[in-house]
């Protein structure tokens, strides 16, 4: 079997797929107010919060967003496991942690997220020039939807 063909094989233990696990501890701290005058998306915002781990106790404080370009994965040691398109694109991604850390221990609630940029020197005499700068005004468009929502 070549190296490809085993990347996109499969074992068939990738169907058995777990359905049910115990939830997190806590309860999220919902008053009468709160249920009746918030948006429901307020609501299902905090569900989703606990359901990933956040300290439901924490919930209802200020609440901060870290918007990057990220791009690329970095391994804890910093050596690459997929490049980005630009020179060390990945280690925004240290940044955003450690703002994220000071935003909790100042009690703030943190969210990430992160919306990718090509890089003009790549496209340079290519098609891709079609793309790379008419892309910016589409990211500042996406970066504008991700920070309203």
């Amino acid at each position: 079997m070549s190296h490809f063909d085993e990347i996109l094989s499969s074992d068939d233990s990738i169907y058995t797929v777990r359905t049910q696990a115990p939830g997190p501890p806590g309860q999220l701290s919902l008053d009468e107010t709160t249920v009746i005058e918030s948006p429901s998306g307020d609501i299902f915002g905090y569900s989703q919060n606990a359901g990933m781990g956040w300290n439901p106790s924490h919930l209802g404080r200020k609440e901060f967003l870290i918007l990057s370009t990220m791009g690329g994965i970095r391994a804890p040691d910093g050596t690459p496991i997929a490049l980005g398109y630009h020179t060390g694109h990945w280690e925004i991604g240290l940044l955003m942690e450690a703002a994220a850390q000071e935003i909790s221990r100042l009690g703030g609630i943190p969210f990430a997220a992160y919306c990718s940029d090509p890089c003009d020197g790549r496209t340079q005499g290519t098609t891709g020039m079609f793309d790379s700068l008419p892309y910016r005004n589409d990211a500042a468009i996406v970066m504008g939807r991700l920070i309203r929502s």
